[in-house]
């Protein structure tokens, strides 16, 4: 059973306490905002708070790709999975750049305000996603669709990192760094750790990451472990636990139909 404190107040207390009985690499799970403020709260010119994209600061405007229906049309997914595993390299390409072309949304419309309070205090934050990058299709740069996308929803990453530059030693083929922003077909960990393996000059000490998979925030765990480095971890589950219009899953499955065709 999840209990959740709305308190301002209390729940810095709980957080705090949580966090320093616990040692120096924890995983939290939550909903609310405020928790992850709270957590944020000692941040500072040491720290490094990274944000993963899907489900966390963005989701689908299209009602049949958000992800708490997912377990409700698995087999409308999983069919559309194994017939694309057929088709030529181009046609895949297609499909995937038509779902890329779908708009998103915030998963939390207070998500950019407290990005900006962080960058305004001198925290270094991060976006780390594992999606890939560059042409797909019709859409010439995966990277400047996302990006274009979060400025106009009120995020700028590029405003942590005005004059880093780190192409040479660290985009390839899997991963590259783009305004603030790693794009990663690697696991994330490893994408990570090459980025501060790029950043000489910023010794961060701490690491706050939040991500919707827990697998995720367990790897980094590890690798803050193995860095001497203290680790927040936050299991962010916003998109299951949001108010949505009522749904008819007959409907949306016949949607979701049309979109994959």
């Amino acid at each position: 059973m999840r209990i959740f404190y709305r308190g301002r107040l209390f729940i810095r207390l709980i957080a705090t306490l949580f966090f320093v009985g616990c040692g120096n690499q924890q995983i939290v799970e939550t909903d609310d905002l405020e928790v992850i403020k709270s957590l944020c709260d000692g941040a500072d010119s040491q720290t490094l708070v990274i944000f993963d994209m899907d489900n966390v600061l963005t989701e689908s405007m299209e009602r049949a790709f958000q992800a708490d229906l997912y377990p409700q049309v698995k087999d409308v997914v999983d069919k559309f999975r194994k017939r694309m595993k057929k088709l030529p390299l181009s046609e895949q390409e297609k499909l995937w750049a038509g779902q890329w072309e779908i708009p998103v949304c915030l998963v939390d419309e207070s998500m950019p305000k407290l990005i900006e309070s962080l960058q305004n205090r001198n925290v270094k934050v991060l976006m780390l996603t594992a999606n890939p990058h560059g042409k797909i299709s019709n859409i010439n740069s995966i990277e400047q669709l996302c990006d274009s996308r979060l400025r106009a929803l009120g995020i700028n990453f590029e405003k942590s990192w005005p004059s880093v530059d780190i192409k040479h030693n660290f985009d390839n083929e899997l991963t590259i760094f783009y305004k603030g922003e790693i794009f990663t077909l690697e696991s994330k960990e490893i994408a990570l750790k090459k980025f501060l393996e790029c950043l000489p000059k910023h010794k961060f000490r701490k690491i706050i990451f939040l991500d919707d998979k827990r697998r995720n925030l367990e790897k980094v765990k590890n690798l803050a472990e193995k860095l001497k480095k203290v680790f927040i971890g936050i299991e962010y589950y916003r998109v299951f636990t949001k108010k949505r219009p009522k749904t008819d899953i007959f409907l949306i499955k016949k949607r979701l139909q049309q979109l994959m065709n």
